[in-house]
């Protein structure tokens, strides 16, 4: 089986995500036969999002109304799902986080196969947005970040350079030594792209680690969110992000 990394616990019915749900029975299926195609691993949540349990579906039948989950190997955790009645199932498809809620599970059997039996969800959450995708910043035209305590403050700000972007945030490079800061330190950012644009935000940095690049040398890389982007700088984002997928797209000879 194939382990999607970093799967992420997320509330649904929230009106934000309301554009994202999926209600038609016959795609939602559809939907969660990919998934097990696929085998992509599937994490279900319980006592309020406290436990978990990493799993595969075996099937999916929409007529009858029930999904077969796989069994963990410990028993006291599949004791403990099936006396929950409340269960949250993340997976992804694609780079698509999708997800779904489910009421308590039972314990049954598919031939001599122990297996977890669970409701057919009525709604799937499928969060297809832009900011899933990170994209890394190409080598000969990279992006330059220059962040500071505070807006216009140019007396302590620190250049760094973007490996990779997206709509939740950056990471960024330096091989000069900068001050320790802390994570959840925020601080004021601003990117200058391709086209002139200059994307300005508030962030917050997220985690700090040092990488040692192919010719040996050591950097730093800086993790960091950003902090209520504007509508302008979301658009300003969106433009770069599409922009360089088409260049990439071109380079490879892939079709538009």
């Amino acid at each position: 089986m194939k382990q999607d990394s970093q799967l992420k616990f997320e509330l649904t019915g929230t009106a934000a995500d309301s554009e994202y749900f999926v209600h038609s029975r016959i795609e939602i299926a559809s939907i969660l036969r990919d998934v097990m195609a696929r085998n992509s691993l599937l994490s279900v949540y319980f006592d309020a999002g406290n436990s978990s349990l990493l799993t595969a579906l075996l099937a999916v039948d929409a007529e009858s109304g029930y999904l077969l989950l796989d069994c963990g190997p410990d028993p006291k955790v599949n004791d403990r799902l099936v006396r929950a009645d409340r269960l949250v199932c993340v997976t992804s498809l694609d780079k698509v986080k999708i997800q779904f809620v489910s009421g308590s599970a039972r314990a049954v059997k598919s031939g001599e196969k122990p297996v977890l039996q669970l409701q057919f969800p009525a709604k799937l959450l499928r969060l297809q947005r832009r900011e899933y995708f990170r994209l890394s910043t190409p080598v000969t035209t990279p992006l330059k970040c220059t962040i500071s305590p505070a807006a216009g403050d140019s007396e302590n700000n620190h250049q760094l350079g973007i490996a990779d972007i997206s709509g939740g945030g950056f990471s960024a490079n330096s091989d000069k030594e900068l001050p320790e800061f802390e994570p959840m330190t925020r601080l004021h950012s601003v990117i200058t792209l391709p086209d002139g644009d200059v994307l300005r935000a508030d962030v917050e940095l997220r985690n700090t680690f040092e990488i040692t690049l192919a010719n040996g040398k050591r950097i730093r890389r800086y993790g960091w969110q950003f902090l209520d982007l504007s509508e302008r700088a979301r658009i300003m984002l969106e433009k770069y992000v599409m922009q360089q997928q088409r260049l990439q797209k071109a380079r490879s000879g892939s079709v538009i």
